[in-house]
């Protein structure tokens, strides 16, 4: 099935990568090559999102639930913003050589950008991720982050809604957002 938007499929996909390079399902060589590319806005070369297998069966199986003949930007951030924890939940009960919590998507809040990082205040606390897949921050947006990386910029409702699946993982949480 075809991605619509394959760079940001592999946004939201490449911070997972660690783990597969550890694996060895992928080279090094193979990520720099493909970070490289979506850094600079260029799409992978052609079945690169293969790798991700999990992700793309989850993808495909929530692309034709909604009786869509692609893999749209609706189904990518449906899976990676909500499904992906139960997926990450899945393969650490069967392999468990990740950090799961570093492994889920986690909204956050915009607080310091310098130097290729970005400040930013998630569940998990404030700290810099890598900002290379979203240009252009500015204090006080909202965005989700996944491993070391800020995948992109986010509205405050679905930013809010991200929080607000995220009450699983910590039952005790209040709101990051002004």
């Amino acid at each position: 099935m075809k991605i619509s938007n394959r760079i940001l499929f592999f946004k939201y996909a490449l911070p997972c990568a660690e783990t597969l390079i550890k694996r060895g399902d992928l080279s090094q060589e193979e990520f720099d090559k493909i970070l490289a590319m979506v850094t600079s806005g260029k799409e992978p070369e052609k079945n690169s999102e293969n790798v991700f297998k999990v992700a793309m069966a989850h993808l495909k199986f929530i692309s034709m639930q909604k009786k869509k003949n692609e893999i749209d930007e609706d189904s990518i951030r449906e899976y990676f913003l909500f499904v992906h924890d139960d997926a990450v939940d899945e393969r650490f009960e069967e392999v468990g050589d990740f950090d799961q919590e570093k492994c889920r998507t986690y909204p956050g809040i915009v607080k310091e950008v310098k130097d290729g990082k970005t400040l930013v205040k998630t569940p998990l606390g404030t700290e810099y991720y890598k900002n290379y897949f979203a240009k252009d921050l500015k204090i006080g947006e909202f965005v989700v982050v996944h491993r070391d990386f800020v995948v992109e910029k986010l509205s405050k409702s679905l930013a809010v809604k991200l929080l607000e699946s995220k009450k699983k993982y910590f039952p005790n949480l209040k709101s990051i957002f002004p």
